[in-house]
């Protein structure tokens, strides 16, 4: 069976002032299908850095080296086109802090419904009723009505939620974590 995700000793860099300093060493890890694996470590042992960099997310200056894949696609050598088209369609990824992700000037299910209609090629219509189905699935008791708010009138649990039904309403082959459950209420 071949993996969804295949990262083959990779190694990152990143550049500052004293000098390169080593976030990544010699990392190998694979995801099969249906496969769920947590990362556990200290506090700057290097989780978040390995999610961006799946992502594709590093300053221009972080130096790389081994290889990590998406099943048949080589993210390190692939075109910013390529990972525009990879990014949310196969694989997402759900920040650890939820305001990053959201616009604070469009309303909750504009956002949702936007992502919708990119990845999955749903009509807005489609894609408002999808919304509100994600949101009832992660939780929320209101979902219409969260959907007409603005970030700002939702709280650090309701926007996280909205962030992981956006990543598994786009339906990926893989989803990434950084600390999803740090601003949920539960």
């Amino acid at each position: 069976m071949q993996s969804i995700l295949d990262i083959n000793d990779y190694s990152l860099d990143y550049t500052t002032s004293a000098g390169l300093f080593r976030a990544l060493d010699h990392v190998s890890l694979k995801v099969d299908k249906g496969e769920v694996l947590g990362l556990v470590g200290e506090s700057g042992s290097g989780k978040t850095s390995l999610a961006w960099a799946i992502m594709r997310h590093l300053p221009h200056d972080a130096k790389e080296s081994g290889s990590i894949s998406l099943r048949d696609q080589a993210l390190l050598s692939a075109s910013p086109m390529q990972i525009d088209a990879i990014r949310g369609r196969r694989i997402g990824m759900v920040f650890q802090d939820p305001s990053t992700s959201l616009n604070p000037t469009l309303p909750l299910g504009e956002q949702l419904a936007e992502v919708l209609v990119r990845h999955r090629g749903l009509s807005r219509a489609q894609a408002w009723a999808e919304g509100e189905d994600m949101l009832a699935r992660v939780g929320l008791k209101s979902p219409a009505k969260m959907m007409r708010k603005y970030p700002h009138e939702a709280s650090g649990g309701e926007k996280q939620r909205v962030v992981i039904a956006t990543a598994f309403g786009c339906q990926p082959e893989c989803i990434l974590f950084d600390e999803p459950t740090t601003a949920l209420d539960v």
